[in-house]
């Protein structure tokens, strides 16, 4: 009986061993990642534009890349027009602006669809007869007043083979901006003077997911030297003894038992007579 209840005992509590067992052994999580981020801008330039953003590689020395994500090009454009009707007669006038700015990816990456939009720069108006005077004021002229309209390219974002390894590197990677602006006249009839101001402004971003390196092993210290076992301790101090003045033996002892014996015999036997009372 005492057999099989030890035997249940210890199958009972297999059980929880084994699940520490697998906590121990669990797999290792993944690698840790971080993010950096490259941007490159374009100064505010006169249009038509056709230029390069310049946006640095991932630099292999921070890891392994992951994925690459582009953010825009960005665009502001701000534009301003005067219109002045230089003709003998009233003309009716408008005038409309159209713009495209197309973005090339490097790398084979997908280059996002051209931005493109319409501004009214001046609505269907009347203009009076040229007043005389060259200087876009009066009832002959029209003036747009300055404006501008923010735009932003669609994000784009790879994580192919092909892409990633023409992300990599120490050198830059081209964005291609190039821009296209075409103006519309209704009306106005043969003389009319304007002046056109456009510009335009441009930044893209583009961020690197990567994996960080493993630490490197550090190896184990070095083993110590073994120690020395420690020394015996000294031997107490034995206490001294005081020297014995006499050296009794056993004959002696029982020899003086005996006298003292004899005298108590002696004492009794010879004590002095007791005078009678009767006498």
């Amino acid at each position: 009986m005492r057999i099989r209840l030890l035997s249940r005992a210890v199958a009972m509590l297999a059980v929880p061993i084994a699940t520490v067992v697998l906590f121990e052994v669990a797999p290792a999580g993944a690698a840790e990642e971080a993010t950096s981020c490259s941007t490159a801008s374009l100064p505010r330039d006169r249009t038509e534009v056709d230029a390069d953003l310049l946006v640095a590689q991932f630099d292999p020395a921070l890891g392994t890349l992951l994925g690459v994500t582009v953010n825009g090009p960005s665009l502001v454009l701000d534009t301003d027009s005067k219109f002045e009707n230089i003709a003998s007669s009233a003309v009716v006038f408008a005038e409309t602006m159209t713009y495209q700015v197309v973005v090339t990816s490097p790398g084979g990456l997908a280059s996002p669809p051209p931005i493109t939009g319409t501004v009214a720069r001046v609505p269907s108006q009347t203009l009076a007869a040229f007043d005389g005077t060259f200087d876009f004021m009066g009832a002959s002229a029209v003036t747009q007043a300055p404006m501008s309209l923010s735009e932003t390219a669609a994000s784009a974002s790879a994580t192919d083979a092909s892409t990633l390894a023409a992300f990599t590197g120490t050198g830059t990677m081209p964005f291609h901006l190039a821009s296209t602006i075409s103006e519309t006249f209704m009306g106005g009839g043969g003389n009319v003077q304007f002046e056109i101001n456009t510009f335009v402004t441009a930044s893209v971003e583009v961020c690197y997911r990567y994996a960080l390196p493993e630490p490197p092993e550090v190896p184990p210290p070095p083993a110590s030297p073994p120690s020395a076992p420690p020394a015996a301790a000294p031997p107490a101090p034995v206490p001294a003894q005081l020297a014995l003045t006499g050296n009794a033996s056993t004959p002696l002892a029982v020899a003086g038992v005996a006298l003292i014996a004899v005298g108590l015999v002696l004492s009794r036997y010879f004590r002095p007579l007791q005078p009678r009372l009767d006498a």
